[in-house]
């Protein structure tokens, strides 16, 4: 019987049989189907609901369960456990009375737990609360909420997109430009970036005949709400002083004059403001992502970057909205007036990615625009995704070169690859290839004066999963490189890696070969860096990449490593740039290899590499 040691809390705890919670790596389970925790088939409800003085009829309340139910009828949570919550609009408290006057809310939301751990019985569950979202909601607001302006009558808020993005605005937009995926491309579909910085948030609305529900507010209005707003904020500000400081009078007075003073500024600065803009109040008000009172303060123009005297500049500001008042009104009625579908992702998460590709290839946004919005077209029908939530792309396989078919048959060759197998534009047949910042991977290509195929690498990562393990003692390995013409100088290098792994992804020993072109003719340099054990190379080395530059229209040299017993060559064509007496122990095996250039993503900035071979020695 098995004794296990857990430490908790300072303690140590002896028990059997089982550990309590085993943390489970996330690479581990990033490419199974792992599913959901329950899947439900909700039935619809009979009773209605009611939070603060919102009144959720059973009909809206069974909305939900359909909502839920289409969520898990088109996803299936890959590299995370899933489950499905159905909502309401939340209740108020004292930190969110800003939101009353939304709109009256529900639908369904899903979450994949990305982090997961096995309990005492070995079943899979969540080890925290974090994980990827996905939301259907009728009648909900997105957005930045605007505190200082709303009311418990109106509600007011900001969209910031992608000229407010930390990744750029045009590297954002090819990044979640929905306007080419025909499942999405009928219905108004936006990008709103998150209040914490680092990302944001996909939305497809769908209303009746594409009228959104949320109205751009205009100068007049937005000034108007600045007006108001000024002697709300003044007596918030003034109570809380008072909370403050209650029998100290002499700090009240003082602090007392701050708040006059400020106030009356405020006021002084509006007037400016509204006679600035007097002949254009009909205009649609741009601001500040985040407005508040204090865009008064100090001169500022609230309509532009600056102060009133400077010259007008509106690059990065963005429009204020409202909800139509008229379609708030209805949004008590059974009948949503608009589906907001939400869920954000980034494209070096393969968990987020299969969910955004589950959404807008499976979810069918037809159907669920007709139920709400003509009914008739869909009366009688149950929902069915457009395609299957366990559904897998079919791997092609072409057929093999000359070269694979005679080095396959050659004892002498333990591993050769020039991905002949696999279509063009496709991922590489046997190799694990991770996403890069763009969400993309190496696929396949050919090469205008070069034969065969090649696989291209744009900053990413390709390891060989059919690589045969181990590989031999001795052996002479090399593969053919090739760099875009004019690769940028300075950009980083291609990273070429072989490991002996205890586990996938945890290397024991390796060596790595980075190479990255010269410039203009010039050689490129060579930088190898060895972690063996103690006695042998472990150290980081620079060499001259001898011909390998960027001012051709292919820039292909030939790299070979050879290995014989403790001793280690590198070679770039015929030329030895690197020499190892003992590199490492005769005996080490080697299990892995990899090609890596993460972080780059310029369009010149692109290796190739194919005719990969392994000899023995």
């Amino acid at each position: 019987m098995k004794k296990y040691i857990l430490v908790l809390f300072g303690t140590l705890i002896f028990c059997n049989n089982s550990i309590i919670a085993q943390s489970i790596p996330t690479q581990s389970i990033q490419d199974s189907i792992i599913g959901w925790m329950k899947v439900y088939n909700f039935k619809g409800v009979k009773e209605a609901k009611k939070v603060d003085d919102k009144l959720y009829s059973a009909a809206q309340l069974s909305i939900c369960d359909s909502l839920a139910n289409w969520i898990q009828a088109s996803y299936t949570p890959k590299g995370g456990l899933g489950d499905v919550k159905k909502a309401v609009s939340e209740k108020l408290g004292l930190y969110n009375q800003y939101t009353a006057a939304l709109p009256q809310s529900y639908g369904a939301y899903s979450k994949t737990y990305v982090f997961l751990k096995y309990d005492s019985n070995h079943k899979m569950v969540p080890e925290n609360n974090l994980g990827t979202y996905w939301g259907i909601f009728a009648n909900q607001v997105p957005g930045w909420p605007i505190r200082d302006f709303s009311t418990p009558s109106q509600y007011y808020f900001t969209m910031p997109s992608f000229e407010s993005s930390i990744l750029g605005e045009e590297k954002t937009k090819k990044i979640h430009d929905l306007s080419k995926v025909s499942n999405v491309k009928p219905y108004i579909h936006f990008w709103v970036k998150d209040i914490e910085a680092g990302g944001g948030t996909d939305y497809v609305l769908l209303c009746k005949n594409n009228k959104s529900p949320f109205i751009k507010l205009t100068k007049a209005e937005y000034l108007q709400l600045l007006e108001q707003a000024i002697p709300k904020v003044y007596q918030a500000e003034k109570k809380k002083l008072y909370e403050k400081e209650q029998g100290n009078q002499k700090s009240i007075e003082v602090f007392m004059k701050v708040l006059d003073d400020k106030k009356e500024n405020r006021i002084t600065n509006l007037k400016k403001i509204k006679e600035k803009y007097k002949d254009r109040l009909g205009e649609i008000a741009l601001t500040s992502a985040q407005p508040s009172l204090t865009d008064l303060d100090n001169g500022r123009d609230v309509f532009s970057n600056g102060y009133l005297s400077d010259v007008e500049s509106t690059s990065g500001r963005v429009p204020v909205y409202k909800v139509d008042p008229e379609m708030a009104e209805l949004c008590k009625k059974n009948k949503p007036q608009w589906i907001l579908v939400s869920w954000w992702w980034s494209p070096l998460d393969a968990v987020e990615k299969y969910m955004h590709e589950s959404i807008i290839n499976n979810f069918n946004f037809d159907y669920v625009y007709n139920f709400f919005f003509n009914p008739e077209k869909v009366k009688g029908q149950p929902y069915k995704p457009l395609r299957s939530p366990v559904y897998k792309e079919k791997i092609v396989v072409t057929k093999a070169s000359e070269a694979t078919n005679k080095n396959t048959a050659d004892t002498n060759i333990h591993f050769f690859e020039d991905f002949s197998t696999t279509v063009i534009d496709k991922k590489p047949i046997g190799w694990q290839a991770k996403l890069g910042s763009d969400g993309s991977t190496s696929v396949i290509t050919k090469l205008d004066g070069l034969g065969g195929n090649w696989a291209v690498l744009k900053g990413h990562y390709i390891s060989a999963t059919s690589l045969k393990k181990p590989l031999p003692q001795n052996f002479t390995l090399s593969y053919e490189l090739n760099a875009s013409q004019n690769f940028t100088w300075g950009a980083k290098g291609l990273t070429f890696q072989l490991s002996k792994e205890t586990t996938p992804g945890n290397a024991e020993s390796y060596l790595k070969l980075k190479l990255r072109p010269g410039s203009g003719g010039a050689n490129g340099e060579a930088t190898l860096e060895t972690k063996f054990p103690s006695g042998y190379a472990n150290e980081t080395k620079w060499y001259v990449a001898t011909g390998f530059s960027n001012n051709k229209k292919n820039n292909r040299i030939t790299v070979t490593i050879k290995k014989s017993g403790e001793n280690l060559q590198v070679f770039i064509d015929k030329n030895k740039i690197a020499e190892y007496k003992k590199a490492m122990p005769a005996t080490l095996l080697f299990n892995a290899l990899s090609f890596d250039c993460s972080g780059n993503s310029a369009e010149n900035d692109k290796f190739y590499i194919s005719n990969i071979k392994i000899i023995k020695n």
